[in-house]
């Protein structure tokens, strides 16, 4: 069982749940990651690596070939997950390698308070950002995530 104890800095560091205030009344719902929908990226000295981080913000693909299927949201793509109501809440897995191989399924947290400096979600180029206040106004919209700001 992961550890939901709010950390010191500003992003979940690999491989602990950071983003949630506490444990009380947190839902989950399961999903297929499409591998291909998440970017390669560097972050903390580890190259080439697709990486989904714990706190992403994860929403619903509704068109082309992983129809059916989830990615990180983000904006300026043309697949769904670029619709705030297509959010299904916030990444519960970390997930540093199995995305360069395949789709995974991860657990999605859909009734939480979560901070919102320790979410993310990906700009138009895919790059891994802050939750916006935009986004989180839309998850609270959807689902009954409370993200709170600071």
């Amino acid at each position: 069982m992961p550890s939901y104890t709010a950390g010191g800095t500003a992003r979940a560091p690999f491989g602990k749940n950071v983003y949630l205030r506490s444990t009380q009344d947190v839902k989950y719902e399961h999903y297929t990651v499409a591998a291909s929908t998440v970017t390669v990226e560097t972050i903390d000295g580890v190259a080439g690596q697709k990486i989904l981080q714990s706190g992403e913000v994860l929403a619903k693909i509704t068109s082309g070939g992983e129809s059916g299927k989830v990615g990180p949201f983000q904006a300026g793509v043309a697949d769904g997950r670029q619709t705030l109501t297509n959010i299904v809440g916030l990444n519960d897995t970390f997930l540093p390698w199995q995305l360069m191989e395949h789709d995974v399924e991860v657990a999605a947290a859909y009734e939480c308070t979560a901070v919102q400096a320790w979410c993310f979600e990906r700009d138009a180029a895919g790059a891994r950002v802050v939750l916006t206040n935009t986004t989180a106004d839309g998850m609270r919209g959807g689902k009954s995530v409370d993200v709170h700001f600071h």
